[in-house]
């Protein structure tokens, strides 16, 4: 049974389509295939010899339409499966009339106009027409012309069992398939939102949230009243870095970003976020924390860095960083809008640019508050 699922729902490898149409098109006629065996073996038991021969035509048509599906023809498979399905139909109401119920599979034609190809809405929409003609030319041979002979009330309820299970099948094959499909592609689709959402927000390098990302999440912090104590940043510049890249390679350089990146990450964690400012410089959000807070925090940061060595091949490499605090005048009277949020974020990021440049000026390695 497993051989036989693999072969009924191997994959197409059209490049430009996915494999919605090939299932459908592919189950469709093997419904139908099994459709006229059993009206085969149902007229064969009555000696209906010329319709059996009918029926084994149909059964090779649409056994056809399968294999175009393996051969990466889907169009030519859909074409088979409608031209047979319209072929058949009239025979049958022109065999029997109205009674043998045939004329319901226009049905699953005016399903396959719309969830079997990939033609544009407008030839959908002609294509319906088709079918509604296909369906009123049906009509016409009921009201104008008697059947060749009457069906007898055994055999039409025989018809109507048969028939309404296999447009059940068929209508339910299709609706499932176009429903699995879209499910799939929207989950896909969201999924790819996801990463190119974080794709937007994260340093590539390091992963951390990067500029932009940062304002914008302090800024909804503030707004949504998160941070009652006040919210403090700090710019962090690391020492000497250029010395780094220009004395082990700038592989090295990015190995020391990343593992630098990672030990704020985690330390910042319990305080608020880590972020990749630019170059070798980071930002440092201290979230529902004053400037005396974020001043001990920020000196405990520097201490775990001052503590880490970057293992680079055959040599360790030591770093430090010189980290200026300021606080981000939160405590506005009245209402406060974004704007007035992102002024006071930018004087704040000015400020701490200010106060690392004297902890440059004194020596580096150091934090200034």
């Amino acid at each position: 049974m497993s051989k036989i699922s693999e072969l009924i729902w191997k994959d197409v490898t059209g490049e430009n389509e996915s494999n919605r149409v090939s299932f459908i098109v592919r189950i469709n006629s093997l419904v139908m295939c099994f459709y006229f065996m059993v009206f085969m073996a149902v007229f064969g038991i009555y000696g209906r010899l010329p319709i059996v021969g009918t029926c084994f035509l149909c059964f090779c048509a649409y056994a056809f339409s399968v294999y175009l599906t393996y051969k990466d023809h889907n169009g030519r498979a859909l074409i088979v499966y409608a031209a047979v399905t319209i072929i058949w139909m009239l025979r049958f109401v022109v065999q029997w009339g109205w009674e043998c119920s045939i004329q319901h599979f226009v049905f699953v034609l005016l399903l396959l106009v719309f969830v079997g190809n990939y033609a544009s809405e407008t030839v959908k929409f002609l294509m319906s027409f088709g079918v509604l003609g296909v369906r009123t030319l049906l009509y016409a041979i009921h009201v104008n012309f008697k059947p060749l002979e009457e069906i007898p009330y055994s055999i039409s309820l025989l018809f109507q069992i048969i028939n309404i299970l296999t447009i059940f099948c068929s209508m339910v094959v299709i609706l499932s398939i176009f429903s699995k499909d879209k499910m799939e592609t929207e989950a896909k689709l969201s999924s790819y939102n996801r990463k190119l959402k974080a794709m937007s927000e994260h340093d590539s390098l390091t992963k951390l949230p990067n500029r932009r990302s940062v304002i914008s999440g302090t800024i909804d912090n503030i707004m949504n009243g998160a941070c009652p104590n006040g919210v403090c940043i700090a710019i962090g510049d690391i020492d000497f870095f250029k010395n780094v890249n220009d004395t082990y390679g700038h592989e090295a350089g990015d190995e020391v970003l990343k593992q630098l990146a990672a030990v704020c990450s985690e330390y910042m964690e319990a305080h608020g976020v880590a972020a990749r400012w630019g170059g070798e410089e980071f930002m440092f959000v201290f979230n529902n924390e004053n400037l005396d807070q974020a001043g001990m925090a920020a000196n405990a940061l520097l201490s775990k860095i001052r503590a880490m060595t970057v293992k680079w091949k055959d040599v360790e490499i030591n770093v430090t960083m010189t980290i200026g605090v300021a606080d981000v005048n939160t405590f506005i009277s009245g209402s406060v809008t974004e704007e007035e949020i992102d002024d006071r974020f930018s004087e704040a990021v000015s400020a701490a640019d200010k106060k690392l440049y004297m902890g440059k000026a004194g020596g580096r390695n150091t934090v200034v508050v």
